[in-house]
Parts: structure tokens; C-alpha cells; sequence
């Protein structure tokens, strides 16, 4: 392994844990459902990413997916009332929203980085 990849694919380890830190917790101060919600745009933040970093080009299919992932989610949060549980502050209910959110981009980030990487190291 060349150098340059070793320092790239070790900086995309740390921004793993602290995407799985957020996660966590964000997952911690939020319902399952809302933390769902949340997370799914990951596939949206995805293809953004991947659109700004290696020109990724938008097909019929990941257009398709986003919108079915949006329905999904829409559907699904049509569902919820309250649903911030009764014990929980609303400032750590905010936080918990935003660190889920963070989470999701940066789950969405990472995997372009790992293929900009590899183009730019040019190794396999």
C-alpha cells in the first residue's frame, strides 16, 4: 500500500468514528422513527457528494431512488405525532436531530472520498 493511501484510507477510518458517534448519539436522544427519517437522506447526501467529488453523473435509477427514498420517508413520518419522548429536554431532542443529521452527511460523505482516493492514489 502507497503511502498517500494509507494516510487517506486512515482519515476516512476517523471520519467513520465520528460518523458512528453521531449515530449513536443522535439515535440515543431520538425515536426510531424520526432517527430513520434522518438517516435515509444518507442516499441523498450520497449522491450529492459523489455529483461535487468524482462528477458523478445522475441516472433515471439514482434519481428514482432518491424519490422513492423521500415517498418512503414521507410515509413514514406521516405516522409519527409527538414524538419527542416526555423525559427528553427539547435543546437534547435538537441536538440529537442535528447530530443525526451530521451523521447522515457525513455517512454520505465518505463513500465518494473512498473512491477519490483510490482515483487519485490510481491504485486498486
Amino acid at each position: 500500500m502507497k503511502y498517500p493511501l494509507f494516510i487517506a484510507a486512515a482519515a476516512i477510518g476517523l471520519l467513520t468514528s465520528i460518523g458512528d458517534y453521531l449515530y449513536t448519539y443522535g439515535m440515543a436522544r431520538l425515536p426510531v422513527s424520526t432517527s430513520s427519517i434522518i438517516i435515509a437522506s444518507q442516499l441523498a447526501f450520497t449522491v450529492v457528494f459523489a455529483f461535487l467529488l468524482v462528477q458523478q453523473k445522475f441516472t433515471a435509477y439514482s434519481v428514482n431512488a432518491i424519490v422513492l427514498l423521500a415517498v418512503g420517508a414521507r410515509v413514514l413520518a406521516m405516522h409519527t405525532s409527538s414524538d419527542q419522548p416526555k423525559d427528553e429536554s427539547t435543546k437534547m431532542y435538537v441536538l440529537g436531530f442535528l447530530m443525526t443529521l451530521a451523521a447522515a452527511a457525513l455517512y454520505g460523505l465518505i463513500l465518494p472520498v473512498a473512491e477519490l482516493m483510490y482515483l487519485k492514489t490510481k491504485q486498486g
